[in-house]
């Protein structure tokens, strides 16, 4: 005797994605800081507190004005590590 073809099964429901974050104004963060955030420099550039590539998210509460020097020291490293590892200049 023959079975009958089973019945595929109905797809799992998606989980709804994160919401995107708010875009910000990069002027008006720069503007926020007087100055960098490190250092005693002008801010220059913007630079993620907890860095985008370590799970840090692209939002305005994550961003602060720095000079480039700082940001190019700082790199990819959370704010704690790069603080411990910093030149005393770039700081």
């Amino acid at each position: 005797m023959a079975s009958r073809p089973r019945r595929p099964k109905p797809p799992l429901p998606r989980a709804p994605r994160p919401a995107r974050p708010a875009p910000y104004d990069r002027d008006a963060v720069l503007a926020r800081w007087s100055g960098c955030a490190y250092c005693a420099g002008p801010a220059e550039e913007l630079d993620h507190v907890h860095p985008v590539s370590r799970g840090g998210r692209d939002v305005e509460s994550n961003l602060v004005g720095c000079c480039r020097s700082c940001n190019a020291a700082k790199a990819d490293l959370p704010l704690n590590l790069w603080a411990v590892t910093a030149p005393t200049e770039a700081q």
